[in-house]
């Protein structure tokens, strides 16, 4: 069922908010901003946001709207209305009622939905989660709108039930973004490659805030632990997770690395690459870890940790500061290879490998399986001593990678102003 032609171009996206994990809200910032410069004042978005109330408070631009999509709206609500929107096409009146659900209705008075997950369809996400991403598509699917996947990473796809969700539901969209030459190989190998592109993080092209840099230079000039010895130290609920199921010891290993950094002559900013400061819940959150690691440390003197929630473009401005990173959140790390700040990878899947071969830079991610305070100390003592030949490579692959960040909206553009038409 064809939409009626208006003069607004309507832009839905799902599975990112501002609120929480700040490389979703990056993500957010620069599709939106880059959407504008184009579409102008005939741009509206359509927020499909997990959390409501909070990202209500954080919306830069009058013309996105939030429209409440918790997952339990969608998964249990919403999806069962699609399909029966589907089912029912032919019943206007039937169809006009199902349209009273906020969520069916925001997709109908869709023109194209954005889905900027970071990850999806990955083995190790388990049922539920690979469930979800397969719902976020599905629902405007079902109502007739189409779909296109931002630059994300996929698969490994070795489980059957990832693997049937994920061939059945790719090839549907408009258009697929890879982010990298891993999830590539990983798409090609399910047979999905030609609805796919190749681009780099969507991240890497938000804009910097003059607002958020010149408060965290004068932050800078106030604090004399501020200088060319600074570490950054990117927390991660979701490592700490990971190594709590095989009894690694995250908080004590952290604690551990900022007691030798600090005995280097370094000093430590703790970073939240993801934070919600009104929950206790660890869900898109580091507070909780952060505050774990910092209230053990012994001598706090040489270390920084601010309990807040800080916008994306102020963790980077941050991140600017810093002479090195290391980083156990993915867009952490996108915001120190965008400053060209040499990085130090502690991850958990392809995402963070594929995204640092692009600077030729794979050989510094190591798997938080390995995490081990002796480890630890090896890897970055050797990363250190290549510090000259980081810096070049990053020089060197930056502006490549930039424009491959670019492309992810001149393609979804290109699907759009098709739709348009």
């Amino acid at each position: 069922m064809k939409k009626k032609k208006t003069d607004t171009v309507t832009v839905a996206i799902t599975a990112a908010s501002y609120s929480g994990n700040k490389g979703a809200a990056a993500m957010l910032q620069s599709s939106i901003r880059q959407l504008y410069e184009k579409y102008g004042d005939k741009l509206q978005i359509n927020l499909m946001s997990v959390y409501p109330t909070e990202d209500a408070k954080q919306i830069p631009y009058d013309f996105i709207h939030i429209v409440s999509c918790k997952p339990e709206q969608l998964l249990f609500i919403a999806f069962p209305l699609a399909i029966m929107y589907r089912l029912f096409i032919w019943l206007f009146p039937f169809r006009k009622l199902l349209e009273c659900n906020r969520i069916i209705r925001a997709y109908r008075q869709t023109d194209l939905v954005v889905d900027e997950a970071g990850i999806s369809f990955v083995d190790s996400r388990g049922f539920v989660m690979n469930t979800y991403a397969f719902v976020c598509a599905a629902v405007p699917l079902l109502v007739g709108t189409p779909v296109v996947k931002y630059s994300q990473a996929m698969g490994t796809f070795q489980n059957g039930w990832n693997r049937f969700l994920a061939k059945w539901i790719l090839p549907k969209l408009k258009l697929v973004i890879a982010r990298g030459q891993g999830t590539l190989d990983n798409l090609t190998g399910i047979g999905v490659t030609k609805n796919v592109k190749l681009c780099a993080d969507g991240a890497f092209t938000m804009a910097d805030s003059k607002r958020w840099n010149e408060e965290v230079d004068r932050v800078c000039r106030e604090d004399p632990f501020y200088d060319d010895k600074v570490v950054g130290l990117s927390i991660s609920s979701v490592v700490q997770k990971k190594c709590r199921k095989m009894n690694i010891d995250y908080v004590g290993t952290m604690v551990k690395l900022i007691g030798y950094l600090n005995e280097e002559g370094y000093k430590v900013l703790m970073i939240a690459n993801a934070a919600r400061i009104n929950s206790e819940k660890p869900r898109n959150n580091d507070l909780m870890v952060g505050d774990a690691i910092y209230q053990a440390l012994s001598d706090k003197t040489m270390v920084r940790w601010y309990h807040k929630e800080m916008d994306a473009e102020e963790i980077r401005a941050y991140i600017a500061k810093c002479r090195v990173l290391i980083a156990s959140r993915f867009h952490a790390m996108i915001g120190a290879l965008q400053k060209k700040v040499p990085v130090l990878l502690i991850g958990w899947s392809h995402k963070y490998q594929e995204v640092l071969d692009m600077f030729e830079l794979g050989q510094y991610a190591m798997d938080f399986s390995k995490l081990d305070i002796t480890l630890m100390k090896e890897e970055f003592t050797k990363f250190m001593a290549d510090e000259a030949e980081i810096r070049e490579k990053l020089d060197k692959n930056h502006d490549a990678v930039m424009k491959s960040s670019a492309d992810n909206i001149r393609y979804i553009s290109e699907v759009l102003d098709d739709i348009l038409r």
